[in-house]
């Protein structure tokens, strides 16, 4: 079976194949990449590849590999070709796309090759760099030193290169532009922030720390895809499917949303947006990324810990199940959306959208994944939401009250072997659950009484005593009696009566509002 290279593209037959146009093939490189993994290459690079297709972008990528252990050498075997096939519902119907991505110009270690990202970063035809090092990438070293070979953390390489590259091209040759991907808030202050600091810890020269200062610029942005990453267990049917191997085939859902926050001039010189695709520059990334933590991420944290202990597993039987189907439906739609400002016709769109992607058929996507570190997602995602609506409108949005009912009843802590921690669904089978030790010795405390069954009051003792956690951050719902009354009356209703029982109690409740 053929490998996947530049020489054995004239040999792909399949017609279900978009193959890169030849003259996207030899594009200068415009663009440095932090990070070779599945998630840049199917949502970076694929976006770059279709803009090359549409004569939009014209430039190609040079990866850099920012840790010691890699896909490096299998990119470079593959002339920096691969595979991404991307796929989900749209219009209510399965669809598939397959792409040869052609956008790598070539990939750099920066352990063992440091010199040469230093070369490759001095080409002033270079205008962006990418990254996404993960959230704990951004972020400084102690170990960091100016002159190692690399330095330690992301922000000290970054360092290195935009010195090297100053000092090589000059303060307005030099210039670039930054667009981190790490999924964390503000990921480009932040960036920024830790390479200024480096820059004073180094006793780097004055003029170079105001041109990073003033004349780089880096962006916050907000990405949006969910990458499944080299599918294993149907590799084997994919390529003959195909008829190639590649090593480096990537999957992902159909959905992308790439929000960049900065100047005008950054749409000049990367203008993806021009190619159809979803990507939006804004001098605002707040509502998108309000958006995105309260309907996607925020529709997963409110229901998962119910549906699990119900004993469902998967993001998409969840979403079609009678019932628990039903209730994500009326919270998205009753208690969220209205909490969130900006065009709501936008916003409603963004919500069914959201909805189609958890039934995608190609992605399984375990509740058990989703459950972990939920104290943390529930601050962010859910409390903010019914903390709005409150306020908003005075009344209590019952499914988001039933969703903390939900968290407390999936941290109801059965036994612990020092170690682990575990739960109970309601069909008795055990589960793990995983957060910070500290959240979960403080969990097994509150969960620690003789009942096996809990009477109200102890469910109210429970859910104060929960809430007043300072990581939950739910100061705001222990002010109003009338909340934790009713998250103590779920809470009692879900170890009582069952997880579908109490679900579709509010269901009809709510039906019957209507």
């Amino acid at each position: 079976m053929q490998r996947l290279t530049r020489n054995s593209l004239k040999n792909i037959l399949s017609k279900e194949i978009t193959f890169p146009k030849e003259k996207t093939l030899d594009l200068p490189v415009k663009v440095l990449q932090f990070g070779e993994g599945n998630f840049l290459r199917a949502f970076v690079d694929s976006l770059i590849q279709i803009a090359n297709n549409e004569n939009v972008f014209g430039g190609r990528v040079t990866i850099i590999q920012p840790i010691p252990e890699g896909r490096a050498d299998a990119i470079n075997a593959s002339d920096g070709l691969f595979t991404h096939i991307a796929r989900g519902m749209y219009k209510g119907q399965p669809k598939e796309e397959i792409r040869i991505v052609g956008s790598i110009d070539k990939a750099l270690k920066a352990y063992g090759e440091w010199d040469k990202v230093l070369d490759a970063a001095k080409d002033p035809a270079i205008k962006i760099v990418v990254s996404n090092t993960t959230e704990a990438g951004i972020a400084i070293s102690p170990d960091d030193r100016f002159d190692s070979n690399p330095p330690r953390s992301f922000p000290a390489k970054v360092t290195r290169l935009l010195y090297e590259r100053f000092k090589a091209l000059g303060k307005d040759k030099a210039k670039l532009v930054f667009i981190p991907c790490e999924l964390i808030d503000r990921n480009g202050d932040i960036l920024k922030e830790c390479v200024l600091k480096l820059c004073n810890n180094f006793g780097l020269e004055k003029d170079f720390i105001d041109w990073v200062d003033k004349d780089c610029t880096f962006c916050c942005s907000l990405v949006d895809r969910i990458v499944t990453g080299h599918p294993r267990d149907e590799i084997g049917d994919l390529t003959k499917r195909l008829g190639y191997e590649d090593n480096n085939l990537a999957v992902s859902e159909l959905f992308h949303l790439w929000v960049i926050e900065g100047p005008s001039f950054v749409k000049d010189i990367f203008p993806l947006n021009e190619a159809g695709l979803n990507v939006i520059f804004t001098d605002d990334i707040t509502p998108y990324r309000t958006r995105k933590v309260r309907i996607l991420n925020g529709g997963h944290t409110s229901t998962v810990t119910l549906a699990y202990v119900a004993g469902l597993n998967y993001v998409k039987e969840m979403v079609e199940h009678p019932i628990i189907g039903k209730y994500l439906t009326g919270l998205l739609f009753d208690e969220v959306v209205p909490t969130i400002p900006g065009d709501d016709s936008e916003i409603l769109a963004f919500a069914q959208e959201v909805l189609e992607r958890f039934k995608n058929p190609y992605i399984k996507h375990a509740l058990l994944d989703i459950t972990l570190n939920s104290t943390s997602k529930l601050a962010v995602r859910v409390i903010p939401s019914l903390v709005d609506f409150y306020s908003m409108s005075e009344k209590l949005p019952n499914r988001l009250l039933l969703s903390i009912a939900g968290y407390l009843r999936f941290y109801k802590i059965t036994r612990t072997d020092g170690k682990a921690f575990f739960g109970m669904r309601d069909n008795g089978e055990e589960y793990p659950i995983r957060d910070d030790r500290e959240i979960l010795e403080y969990m097994k405390n509150i969960w620690d009484i003789p009942d096996a069954a809990p009477s109200l009051d102890q469910c109210r003792t429970i859910v104060e005593k929960a809430l007043s956690h300072p990581k939950l951050e739910a100061e705001a719902l222990l002010k109003v009696p009338a909340m934790i009354e009713k998250i103590a009356l779920y809470l009692h209703n879900l170890l009582t009566k069952g997880s579908i029982n109490t679900v579709n109690e509010i269901n009809i409740a709510k039906r019957g509002e209507e």
